[in-house]
């Protein structure tokens, strides 16, 4: 059921999946995809389709990789004069050169396609960009057929990182697109009212996707609340989870003030088969941390993991506040098998392993749409919660626990750990 020939989703769905996470300047960007009617092709979503179940096709195989490397822009234009892309021979992920793409002054936003001749199969696949920016926001990829009905999926952008490739997310699906058959590529983003800044990208590429949804379920920052009230709430439904925790700021015992866990307690979430992995030293967001101090607040709680017995977690790493830096993304790239920072749900397999996409701090009231749209279209799911100190966010965890375990008694739906996701998830084509 979740590899379709054709995706569908009502509008009601369509409207509930604004990607979540913690970049408050997100919040009240304009969607750029409603802004305009999303060119000549915009209709409303539909409510039913097919139940035609696909397999992989040599077509879908003979795509995964690096499909554009953006050396020849001919192919390339802006839609409607909306942006502007040009060759960039300062900066490229491979190769002598990428695209740079800026905003139009009238539209706010860049809109970039390239037509194909022949279409393309993307049943069983997901794309992803190598892109860095000027300033931090949410870029889109649209996969149409040829009647202009696309999927849409998204990841944030961070400001003056590397060019390296992003994991991208589905959240969004517009009619009934035939994803046997593709016919445009095009790539989105909203600069905001001022229209100033660039986005540079490189390498698009496919990775597999994976056909039922899984989902993982993350606890960042160490907060004791995650002992007392998450640990009963996942033991009633018998659902192991991820404690991302700032070594440093464990408490020996109970006698010590504090809201994070004791050494004690992180046992016990051990013991309850939960994976305890770093979320490093201190836990602040690492551009806040000084550069003869980073190495060791990213690196040090690897040994005291280890030492401690978590060595299956100590291979994890949890930007915190889905924050990181050059230097910080380099270093986990060095040291860890898979760190964690993003902004968007079903992502397919990793190619960066070291910028897995998590949802973070989701709403009691999304959560529950974010598993079913998980469900529904597969792709692996991370929700990523933080301190539980009031009504909203236990009823979050409830939530997402109640729908989890019936998701996955009606076999919709796999909980994963990030060893298996290590292990049986990233794609290094």
């Amino acid at each position: 059921m979740k590899r379709r020939t054709y995706l569908t989703t009502t509008t009601a769905t369509v409207a509930g999946l604004a990607l979540a996470g913690c970049m408050g300047d997100e919040a009240d960007e304009e969607d750029p995809a409603d802004v305009d009617g999303d060119d000549e092709y915009d209709e409303e979503e539909t409510e039913e389709g097919t139940e035609e179940e696909t397999e992989e096709t040599e077509e879908t195989a003979g795509i995964l990789g690096t499909f554009d490397d953006f050396e020849d822009l001919e192919p390339w234009g802006a839609f409607q004069d909306i942006g502007s892309i040009g060759a960039d021979p300062e900066r490229s992920s491979s190769g002598s050169q990428c695209a740079r793409l800026e905003p139009s002054e009238e539209d706010g936003q860049v809109r970039v396609r390239r037509s194909l001749d022949e279409p393309i199969d993307v049943r069983n696949v997901a794309p992803g960009l190598a892109m860095t920016a000027s300033d931090r926001g949410i870029v889109r990829i649209q996969l149409q057929d040829e009647d202009g009905d696309y999927v849409e999926y998204s990841q944030q952008v961070m400001e003056d990182m590397p060019l390296t490739r992003k994991n991208f997310g589905l959240t969004r699906v517009r009619g009934e697109p035939d994803l046997s058959e593709v016919y445009v590529l095009q790539i989105i983003r909203w600069f905001g009212d001022d229209a100033e800044g660039q986005l540079w990208v490189d390498d698009f590429h496919f990775v597999p996707d994976v056909d039922t949804g899984k989902v993982m379920l993350q606890f960042h920052g160490g907060y004791e609340s995650q002992y007392t009230e998450a640990m009963p709430i996942l033991q009633e439904y018998d659902l192991p989870a991820t404690a991302f925790v700032p070594t440093d700021r464990l408490r020996a015992d109970v006698a010590v003030q504090g809201d994070r866990l004791t050494y004690d307690q992180v046992g016990e979430l051990a013991s309850a088969g939960w994976t305890i992995g770093s979320q490093s030293a201190q836990g602040v967001h690492l551009g806040n941390a000084s550069s003869n101090e980073l190495e060791s607040t990213v690196t040090d709680p690897i040994d005291w993991l280890e030492e401690q017995g978590y060595e299956d977690g100590a291979r994890f790493f949890a930007y915190p506040g889905s924050e990181y830096t050059e230097e910080s993304y380099e270093l986990a790239q060095e040291n860890y098998d898979l760190a964690f920072a993003g902004q968007a749900e079903c992502q397919g397999y990793a190619s960066n392993p070291h910028l897995c996409s998590v949802v973070s701090d989701p709403d009691p009231d999304d959560v529950a749409t974010k598993l079913d749209w998980t469900a529904e279209h597969g792709g692996i799911t991370s929700l990523a919660f933080y301190a539980l100190e009031d009504e909203r966010s236990i009823t979050a965890v409830e939530e997402a626990a109640a729908r989890i375990d019936e998701l996955v008694g009606e076999g919709e739906l796999e909980v994963i750990t990030p060893a298996e996701m290590a292990d049986q998830y990233v794609y290094e084509g």
